[in-house]
């Protein structure tokens, strides 16, 4: 079971959602990108996450999902359309007896039971994708689900980028 400690305050973010990842759709960006189901604990509906603070992710059975992605669109400078560097980003692979931390600006998770996964730089992107509209090669879910889901992807039919989504 992975449980996360985590500082979050959910008045913060515009929106704030984990979701257990069980597959990659290439032709989204975005949280339409990564397949699965969302955390009803991990999510900025949930009046109790603020204040909870420990939250274990035993919402879905451990062989339905390989990892646990967490998003925070930050309400700094989101108006302006200035909030990209704010936005919380984290993957997590569950791997028993593991624990790890993450920080970003001042929020802070640890986790028992799995690892942070790193965010793919746009130049890690397998070369299906390095032409797509920014939407999508600047989206962190979207080169996290391609690299992850890499030997998917590249034994995938041609990506017709002019068409691309």
């Amino acid at each position: 079971m992975l449980e996360l400690t985590h500082n979050f305050d959910a008045a913060k973010f515009k929106w704030l959602w984990a979701k257990y990842v069980a597959g990659f759709d290439e032709r989204y960006h975005c949280t339409n990108s990564v397949r699965g189901h969302y955390s009803r604990k991990f999510s900025k509906h949930n009046a109790l996450l603020s204040p909870m603070g420990v939250i274990d992710f035993d919402e879905r059975p451990a062989d339905t999902f390989d990892a646990i992605y967490i998003c925070g669109v930050s309400n700094n400078g989101y108006r302006a359309k200035l909030n990209y560097q704010h936005n919380v980003h984290a993957a997590i692979l569950p791997e028993a007896g593991d624990s790890d931390e993450w920080t970003f600006e001042s929020w802070r998770m640890t986790i028992r039971g799995g690892r942070f996964l790193p965010i793919p730089s746009m130049g890690s992107l397998p070369g299906r994708y390095i032409r797509l509209r920014d939407e999508f090669t600047t989206c962190r879910i979207f080169r996290w689900a391609a690299c992850f889901y890499r030997d998917q992807t590249e034994s995938a039919r041609p990506l017709d980028v002019e068409s691309a989504p």
